[in-house]
């Protein structure tokens, strides 16, 4: 059997296909062959023509062909800008140039997978972030007898879309090390970084996020030996700078030390310089040295909010000591660091959208990306209660396409009705010319928050800036030469 693997997403800066890269070992070694189209390194020519990949290079035609779904839209209030649509075509034009199955997956795809599958009009999916069983489904392709018993699967069956549950990624199978299906140097060179996990799954209750859902509420780790030859063999391709796409890197605690332990004690931590994203809850300097000490380059926080009641209602634990504790301990320890806060949300008033932000002036935070408005993904607790209440037009509380789109494929966002009219300027009065602050509006250019079509990194990157999309607009704002990467 052979499957072409499509990476549709186009975005720019280019983001890494990381599951096009774990699923191409794990069918390599189960006796699959496969080959990557990637139309994010290789678009289709001329411009607006057909989103068609090339022919494989060797003489058999596959048997299926799978296409991940990375994300619905750029989550961003100010753009709403939906990806649906083009892969919608995109599964089209592939079904009509191959005459073969067109299997869709991926993180983003997993949110909502009977919705988005009935959207796209592909043949089948797989939910979930096992790479077992994508491989289970291959082996009974053509049986539907047996479709009932593969965990993840997504099928007709008569005029109706079944959906069975994923199963629980297994960490200990080495399908990640190898790093060889995706050009990791180029989307280097191209995106300044290259992303990898050091686990699977997010325990959190936070009621707008997506990742329990897309990646199981189950933590599964991968192994550090695992890991470390992942490193090496992404530093032997060229690449020494990490984005880790753990949801939280220090949820457990004693993971996140280990890591930074192992990579310390292979001597990586003088070859490499990574990001990652982390809670603050709980987050002091101890982890912050040995994140240093290991490499890290900068930590994406997810603050969210400074006020308790906000951040209960949001999902989240931690309260505004543990935010004093994260930014000082990022400080002592000499690495950077970027707020994400989450404005707009269940009881935000201007009253309190003012007071988180006068609290990240005060605390010294180095970035702060205000994100306005939370976008409201299917199948998560912040969809369950607008659901509940009625239909997406009469929710006192939401903007973006609110008709034909109950299931909420496309951009909704949960803006509280209490800001009121022109909520937009009252928040950039707030943040004024500051320039520790991300703004949510394309008012300029190197404050653009939206990673989308962002001209500004491209042409960063070109120059030879390196890391994280927040850290280098921070040092473009800083006059700050690029990030020192070790020879």
């Amino acid at each position: 059997m052979k499957v072409l693997l499509v990476n549709p997403n186009r975005m720019q800066p280019p983001v890494a296909p990381l599951a096009v890269d774990y699923l191409g070992e794990a069918l390599a070694r189960s006796g699959i062959g496969c080959e990557v189209a990637d139309f994010c390194l290789d678009p289709p020519f001329p411009p607006g023509a057909p989103p068609r990949p090339a022919r494989p290079t060797t003489d058999a035609e596959p048997d299926a062909v799978l296409l991940t779904l990375r994300n619905l839209d750029d989550a961003y209030f100010f753009s709403q800008a939906s990806f649906l649509p083009l892969m919608r075509t995109m599964v089209h034009s592939v079904r009509e140039q191959f005459r073969r199955p067109v299997i869709v997956g991926g993180c983003g795809f997993s949110i909502a997978p009977v919705e988005i599958l009935d959207f796209l009009g592909a043949d089948f999916g797989v939910s979930g972030a096992a790479e077992g069983d994508l491989i289970g489904f291959l082996a009974a392709l053509g049986k539907p007898e047996l479709y009932g018993e593969i965990p993840g699967l997504v099928w007709g069956a008569g005029n109706t879309l079944r959906a069975n549950p994923p199963s629980v990624p297994d960490m200990t199978r080495d399908y990640f090390s190898a790093r060889r299906f995706v050009r990791n140097r180029d989307y280097f060179e191209r995106g300044g970084m290259v992303g990898l996990e050091t686990k699977r799954g997010c325990p959190g209750r936070c009621v707008y996020c997506v990742d329990p859902v897309a990646k199981g509420k189950e933590v599964a780790v991968k192994p550090l030996p695992v890991l470390i030859r992942e490193m090496r063999n992404l530093l032997d391709q060229g690449v020494p700078v990490f984005h880790l796409c753990d949801s939280e890197f220090n949820l457990p605690r004693e993971h996140a030390l280990a890591v930074c332990r192992a990579v310390t004690e292979e001597g990586l931590h003088q070859k490499v310089r990574w990001y990652t994203y982390a809670t603050p809850l709980g987050f002091d300097e101890e982890l912050a040295f040995e994140m240093a000490a290991a490499g890290c380059a900068g930590i994406n926080f997810g603050a969210d909010h400074c006020r308790r009641e906000i951040l209960r209602a949001l999902g989240r634990e931690h309260d505004e000591q543990d935010l004093a504790q994260a930014a000082a301990a990022c400080r002592r320890a000499g690495i950077s660091h970027l707020f994400d806060l989450l404005l707009g949300g269940p009881g935000e008033t201007r009253a309190t959208l003012k007071e988180v932000i006068d609290l990240c002036r005060d605390l010294g935070v180095q970035r702060v990306g205000a994100n306005a408005g939370i976008r409201v993904y299917p199948n998560t607790p912040l969809a369950g209660e607008i659901i509940a209440r009625g239909t997406l037009e009469s929710h006192p509380d939401l903007a973006g396409r609110l008709q034909e789109n109950q299931a909420l494929l496309h951009p909704v966002f949960y803006v509280s009705a209490a800001l009121g009219r022109g909520w937009e300027e009252f928040l950039q009065e707030a943040i004024g010319e500051d320039p520790r602050f991300f703004v949510p509006v394309r008012t300029g250019k190197d404050r653009n928050y939206n990673y989308n079509e962002n001209q500004v990194l491209v042409d960063a990157i070109r120059r030879g800036h390196r890391g994280a999309f927040w850290d280098i607009l921070y040092r473009l704002q800083e006059n700050l030469p690029p990030l020192s990467i070790p020879a």
